[in-house]
């Protein structure tokens, strides 16, 4: 069984697949910390269902943001 799958730590779960940085290095309270993962985070949003759009196939948007 991997670190992964034992739920231990490990440098390899950074976002959009890099090593994750050190808590005194990160841009904490940022959505992103690089270039890279601002691409990532911009195609990933481009998918997502407007409020409208989710409400027109009958779901309710959370959290509720008008």
């Amino acid at each position: 069984m991997s670190n992964k799958q034992k739920g231990s730590p490990n440098n390899t779960a950074g976002q959009a697949g890099q090593k994750s940085k050190p808590v005194d290095q990160a841009n904490n309270g940022s959505m992103v910390q690089d270039e890279q993962d601002m691409k990532r985070l911009g195609k990933d949003m481009e998918s997502m269902k407007t409020n409208q759009q989710l409400q027109q196939d009958g779901l309710v948007p959370d959290p509720i943001q008008e």
